[in-house]
């Protein structure tokens, strides 16, 4: 634009410029024309250095702008691989042995010899297991130092054995009892593999029927007090004919009541021998529960929440091992999931997105992610919320 202006005003005096020179002889031209010349630069080179610093300024500031949009978006990215470090991913290999060394993912096929599934528990006493990220700690009494226990996985019709064995520097008595089908010297209630003492060990013996997902405990007195110290796990058997292959999950609920002087085996009261229609209470205060967690950890998926990618299927076993509350619950937001109570023959699944279960039940949940975003899951009662048993499914 500036150019434009400079030719027209040399335009316009370019008719009075000539008459004049007309008028004058050689050597006046001379001088006029070197003067004209130098003139018109002084003119035109302050024009020329004002467009220039004029482009280069909005060069910069160009730039400037793409450098903040390129730092913003490196920003984006670097965030997004921090949440996506933080997010356990759940693979769809297959294979239902495959081990990944997360809880939530990893199932123990045993050891196949001769024909028979072999697993291996042991039993120890005051083992100290990190149950919160704000460095709380409980002594536990676990199977393989671990709450819950390993996750057996053997196939309906395998010859099973499972040998436990109680630890020599526990001071109690340990044993195993598993929800399924086997002989009554197998149960883990009655005869050698009722009561193990510490430093011995006892193998259980039976044929894996039926199929389905199944807590495995302790069933030694009192029963809430093995339990709840962390001597459980879940056991699946899967079908003959196999399940449909999708990303699997094993969740089990739990609680852990941190008021170990309230300990002690639970009795009927006693009778008044003065008046047989009178009862001594026995009962002390009440025993609950200071934390809730899915899988030991309380908020453990919520501060690293689960990968599910958008429109996969994904398959969960569900195992409640709660003790003193009556009832536990698994609610999902922003989905349903077809669930079939226990997993075994002839249970009719239906849809919802909330299941209640009582102490030890349990069952099979398949769903599907349709929208992307993050979903919380969690108990549906805020006081077991609120307390550790909350997390967090992110979509994507």
């Amino acid at each position: 634009m500036i150019y434009m202006q400079i030719i027209v005003y040399y335009i316009r005096k370019f008719y009075l410029i000539r008459m004049t020179i007309k008028k004058m002889n050689v050597k006046l031209r001379i001088v006029f024309l070197g003067f004209m010349l130098i003139s018109g630069a002084m003119v035109v080179m302050p024009g020329m250095v004002y467009s220039q610093q004029t482009t280069l300024q909005q060069q910069l500031q160009q730039k400037q702008q793409e450098l903040l949009l390129l730092q913003q978006e490196l920003q984006k990215q670097k965030q997004q691989q921090i949440e996506d470090q933080n997010t356990i991913r759940v693979n769809g290999t297959g294979d239902p042995c495959a081990q990944t060394g997360n809880y939530l993912t990893t199932f123990n096929c045993g050891k196949v010899d001769n024909g028979t599934r072999h697993f291996t528990l042991v039993a120890q006493e005051n083992v100290a297991v990190n149950i919160t990220d704000e460095g709380q700690q409980f002594l536990a009494w676990a199977y393989n130092a671990s709450i819950p226990g390993p996750t057996l996985r053997m196939a309906e019709g395998d010859n099973v054995e499972v040998t436990v064995i109680n630890n020599g520097t526990n001071q109690l008595p340990h044993s195993l009892h598993m929800h399924s089908i086997h002989q009554g010297e197998m149960d883990g209630v009655t005869g050698l593999g009722g009561a193990i003492q510490p430093g011995q060990s006892f193998t259980y013996k039976f044929v894996a029927e039926p199929a389905g997902v199944y807590p495995y405990h302790c069933h030694v007195t009192p029963i809430s007090d093995h339990i709840n110290r962390g001597l459980f796990g879940a056991m699946i058997i899967d079908p003959k004919e196999g399940r449909e292959p999708m990303p699997e999950m094993v969740m089990v609920m739990n609680g852990y009541d941190l008021d170990y002087e309230q300990e002690g085996i639970t009795e009927i009261p006693s009778i008044n021998k003065s008046n047989p229609f009178k009862f001594i209470s026995n009962e002390g205060e009440e025993r609950g529960n200071e934390i809730y967690t899915v899988n030991g950890y309380a908020f453990g998926y919520m501060k690293h929440p689960i990968h599910l990618d958008l429109d996969e299927t994904y398959r969960i076993y569900l195992v409640n091992v709660l003790e003193f509350d009556l009832v536990n619950s698994f609610h999902v937001h922003g989905m349903m999931f077809k669930y079939t109570p226990s997993g075994t023959e002839g249970s009719a699944p239906f849809v919802t997105d909330i299941v209640t279960l009582g102490q030890g039940d349990r069952g099979i949940l398949e769903m599907t992610a349709t929208q992307p975003g993050h979903f919380m899951f969690h108990a549906h009662q805020d006081e077991f919320t609120q307390l550790g048993w909350m997390a967090m499914f992110a979509v994507k």
